[in-house]
């Protein structure tokens, strides 16, 4: 584990105070790298940024950009993380749909719940030094 996954662990664990997730656990995902025989390193095509799994109550969040596998900016990863903070705030719910039950898992009032995790991170006196 290097400095930046550890700075990010620590990020993680102010957020956990600011939204009373002390249950969760935070993991950084783990890429699989396909060697194609050219010399180039080629990732799975893959558009998971992040993931929350709510029985086991941790977040997995890829810290690396896909292509170059180089730090992401710290306010995307806290982008990401009110994202994933949301789904406990406003969990999903199934609806009849055009003659079918679906599952509704991003709908207005989630993204609603997403701006108001991130003006929440913004007026944090710890976190606001990472959004300038």
């Amino acid at each position: 584990m290097n400095s930046f996954e550890k700075q990010i662990i620590n990020i993680f664990t102010r957020v956990g105070e600011i939204f009373n997730l002390h249950d969760y656990t935070f993991r950084t995902m783990k890429r699989v790298v396909d060697d194609e025989g050219r010399g180039v390193l080629n990732l799975k095509k893959s558009y998971r940024l992040a993931y929350i799994n709510l029985k086991k109550k941790e977040i997995t969040i890829d810290v690396y950009t896909p292509r170059f596998r180089k730090e992401k900016s710290i306010p995307a990863i806290l982008k990401i993380l009110a994202h994933e903070i949301a789904h406990t705030q406003k969990l999903p719910f199934r609806q009849f749909y055009r003659f079918r039950w679906i599952t509704r898992q991003h709908y207005p009032e989630f993204y609603q719940q997403v701006g108001e995790n991130i003006e929440k991170m913004k007026a944090d006196v710890i976190l606001r030094t990472y959004w300038v």
